[in-house]
């Protein structure tokens, strides 16, 4: 039985990205973040190309809507990154539950974010990824990337 404890509490652990932070409005964070293909940050992520992400989180409360929000600090400062309407419908985008979500559901979330080919590369860019219901934010992480060419 300990065993069956041990395993439940490091196997969550060994797939979640390492160095997922705590965004800087310091809301929840989720219960596990990954970057697909990322094992530590900085991720890279290829202009032009998406990055994709799997946020597993439990619903605070009732949940109508699920609306991603991604904000990047360029020399510290926020620039919101505008998503497409797909991909802002998050409910969409829910491995095998769909919206509403009861209160308590643990939910896994395949984000998937485009990155504009015409962007600079850059080495640590802090990127958060804040998760909305109908109430307002309810869960966030910040990921460190790094923008490649091809």
């Amino acid at each position: 039985m300990f065993r069956i404890i041990i395993l439940a509490t490091v196997i969550p652990a060994i797939f979640s990205t390492q160095g997922i932070e705590r965004c800087n409005a310091g809301n929840e964070m989720p219960t596990q973040t990954t970057v697909i293909g990322c094992s530590s940050t900085p991720c890279e992520v290829r202009l032009g190309e998406s990055a994709r992400m799997e946020i597993i989180f439990t619903a605070p409360r009732n949940m109508e809507v699920l609306t991603p929000v991604t904000t990047a600090f360029l020399l510290g400062i926020a620039i919101p990154y505008e998503l497409p309407l797909e991909i802002q419908r998050g409910c969409d985008h829910i491995v095998g539950a769909t919206c509403p979500i009861a209160a308590g559901t643990t939910v896994t979330y395949i984000f998937e974010f485009p990155v504009n080919e015409n962007y600079p590369q850059v080495r640590n860019l802090p990127v958060e990824v804040a998760l909305h219901d109908q109430q307002g934010v309810f869960s966030c992480a910040r990921v460190r990337i790094a923008t490649v060419r091809g």
